[in-house]
């Protein structure tokens, strides 16, 4: 069962964009017009909260790292993506190219399985680390970040 809270968790988690803080109240408008490093330092900041949220020991603590930076660079890939994708679909105004969507559609969900693996496999640690009520914090923060990620997508 636990397994299975923290594959949902993760793969909430990643499925869409990236962590990105107070940008969430934004519309997509406002948010396509952010640049991919803003995108990412307001993910790191979120991230960050979410740590402080956790309320970590000293034990714990030495689980972040890895979950941290796997997070980061899937951010950091996401919002490339993201910044990449608007100034494509400007370009690609008529719509036109369904073959080219079709390829950046297969490309971005083999993109997305590999980040899926690469979170689960550095939450590992600190999921099972973390004690009952932090694992639920843990849980709903994550499924929470990735209802707010597919509006971005």
């Amino acid at each position: 069962m636990k397994k299975v809270l923290l594959t949902a968790a993760v793969a909430a988690l990643i499925s869409g964009t990236g962590v990105t803080g107070s940008a969430f109240a934004q519309s997509r408008a406002d948010r396509a017009a952010l640049t991919a490093n803003q995108i990412v330092a307001e993910s790191d900041a979120h991230t960050a909260r979410v740590k402080a949220d956790l309320r970590l020991t000293p034990d714990q603590e030495k689980n972040w790292p890895g979950f941290e930076s796997a997070v980061h660079d899937i951010d950091k890939t996401r919002a490339d993506r993201q910044v990449a994708f608007q100034a494509e679909r400007e370009q690609r105004e008529d719509g036109s190219d369904v073959i080219q969507y079709l390829n950046d559609s297969a490309k971005f969900l083999g993109e997305h399985s590999a980040n899926v693996k690469k979170l689960a496999d550095a939450a590992q640690p600190l999921y099972a680390s973390l004690d009952e009520q932090q694992k639920k914090k843990f849980a709903n923060e994550l499924i929470g970040l990735s209802r707010e990620r597919e509006i971005d997508e």
